[in-house]
Parts: C-alpha cells; structure tokens; sequence
C-alpha cells in the first residue's frame, strides 16, 4: 500500500467536502456539455472547447482527493500538549523583535487551506512547520524564511 497520509480530523472532513463539490462540478459540467452538443452555435463553441478541456482537470483533482482519503489516517493532538507540538496542535507564537503574536495550527500539506477561516494553517513540511515539531512551551528556534532569520517563541499550546 502507498504511504499513509497524517491529517487532523477536520482536515479529513475539508477533504471529503472539497472531494464532494468536484464530483458535484463534474457532473455539472458534464450535463452542461452533453445539453451544448444538442444546439451548439458559433459563440457557445468556444465555450464547448473550454469545458472539455476542463473535464481532465476536474477529474484527475477527483482522483487526487479520493487517493489522498484513502491513505490518510486520522490524527489527534495531545489536548494538554503533552509532548509537545504534533499534527493538529494549535500553537501561540511570539515573533523575537516584533512582539506580535500568532496563532497557527500545524497541519499536513494536503490539508492546508489558504481560505481556512480562524487559525493560520502552517505544513508540516514547511520550514517553520518542521521547526515546531516537537516543541514545548517557553522553546524558542530559528528559521530562514526569504533571505531573512526569523526567531519564534513558542507561547502556549492548544
């Protein structure tokens, strides 16, 4: 079996929603174009031709998502942040020299939302991402980010 896939369980359930839209678009589109072909004029040709080539796309990010839930595996931070950041914590970070503070969440890639609402999502995969892992309350580290060395301390965790 191909390797697992961590993610947190609301991770999962924005996957199986994302997983259901683009079935539902598909569909859609493929209506769409099956009523076009009936009575197509020269305006909506063009439109025919961008729909097709839109079907691969809407199908291969179908296949993607159903391989990405089949291999993933539901993971739950400690809540008291027993042994310090895992996958799902959320973590207060403290910038050195800026004094500002940020709340992130340490999520797996696949599950990153650039819309996600609330919290700011950080990859594990990412530099600051791998930095955090592991860390415990009061831990400061260090990451290059843009040609530039950035100091966090972690704050509180949960």
């Amino acid at each position: 079996m191909a390797d697992e896939i961590q993610v947190t369980a609301e991770g999962y359930q924005r996957l199986e929603e994302n997983l259901a839209k683009e079935r539902e678009r598909l569909e859609d589109a493929r209506r769409s174009l099956a009523a076009s072909l009936d009575d197509a004029t020269d305006l909506e040709d063009r439109s025919l031709e961008a729909a097709q080539f839109d079907l691969p796309s809407m199908e291969a990010r179908i296949l993607e998502l159903e391989d990405v839930l089949a291999r993933a595996v539901i993971v739950e931070a400690a809540p008291d942040g027993r042994g310090g950041v895992t996958l799902g914590t959320v973590v207060v970070l403290e910038e050195a020299g800026q004094g500002r503070e940020m709340r992130v969440q340490l999520v797996s890639a696949v599950e990153v939302d650039a819309l996600a609402q609330g919290v700011t999502q950080v990859s594990d995969d990412s530099p600051v991402g791998q930095a955090l892992l592991g860390r415990r309350v009061g831990e400061s580290f260090e990451v290059e980010q843009a040609e530039r060395r950035l100091r966090y301390t972690v704050k509180s965790l949960g």
